[in-house]
C-alpha cells in the first residue's frame, strides 16, 4: 500500500510540473511464478480501485487521505528539503521545479487516478505496455510481473519499485 500511495503522490507531482502526458511507471516484482504473480495483481487492483473510488466520489475518505498525506509530509517533504539543502551547497546542482503543497496533490488526485491502470506483464498474460499508443497522454501503469519486468523490458518514466529479492541478488 505504501509503495503504491507513493506512485499516486508522485504522477500527482509530476501532473503539477507540467509532465501529464509523460509515462509514468510502477513496477512491482515478488516472485516469479505466475499464479502469485496473479494474487498480487488481484490485491494491488483491488487496492487501487478502493483508493480511486474513496477519493474520486470523497465518500468515506478521511484514513486514505490521512494515509496519503502523512506520506507526503514524513517522506516527500523532508526529502525534498534535504535536496534544497544539497543544492544550496553544491554550486553545480540546481533544483528546476518547486514542491508542490499537499493542497495542490489532493486537488489532483482524483485526475491523476483516473489514468492510472494495473497490468499484468508475464509470459502467460495478455496484457503489454504499449508505451507508442500512449505517446500524447502518456500511460500511467502499474506492472506486476516477474523475471519479464526485471530482465530486459524497460519501464518507461520508471517512478517506483516495488521488489522483492534475496540480498545474494545484487544487480
Amino acid at each position: 500500500e505504501n509503495a503504491v500511495n507513493s506512485f499516486f503522490l508522485t504522477c500527482a507531482v509530476r501532473y503539477l510540473r507540467g509532465q501529464e502526458q509523460k509515462h509514468s511507471s510502477m513496477l512491482v516484482h515478488v516472485t516469479r511464478f505466475n499464479l502469485v504473480q496473479e494474487a498480487v495483481y488481484n490485491q494491488v487492483e483491488k487496492y487501487v480501485a478502493h483508493i480511486k473510488q474513496r477519493i474520486t466520489w470523497k465518500i468515506d475518505n478521511e484514513k486514505v487521505i490521512a494515509a496519503l498525506k502523512d506520506l507526503w509530509l514524513t517522506d516527500y517533504v523532508p526529502t525534498y528539503k534535504e535536496f534544497e539543502d544539497i543544492a544550496s551547497r553544491d554550486k553545480y546542482l540546481e533544483l528546476s521545479k518547486t514542491l508542490p503543497t499537499w493542497d495542490e496533490v489532493l486537488n489532483i488526485l482524483p485526475r491523476v487516478l483516473s489514468d492510472i491502470s494495473v497490468r499484468m506483464i508475464n509470459g502467460s498474460a495478455k496484457d503489454a505496455l504499449d508505451y507508442t499508443t500512449h505517446s500524447q497522454t502518456g500511460l500511467k501503469v502499474i506492472a506486476i510481473g516477474g523475471d519479464k519486468l526485471s530482465r530486459g523490458l524497460t519501464l518507461e518514466g520508471l517512478c517506483v519499485s516495488y521488489f522483492i529479492r534475496t540480498s545474494k541478488m545484487y544487480d
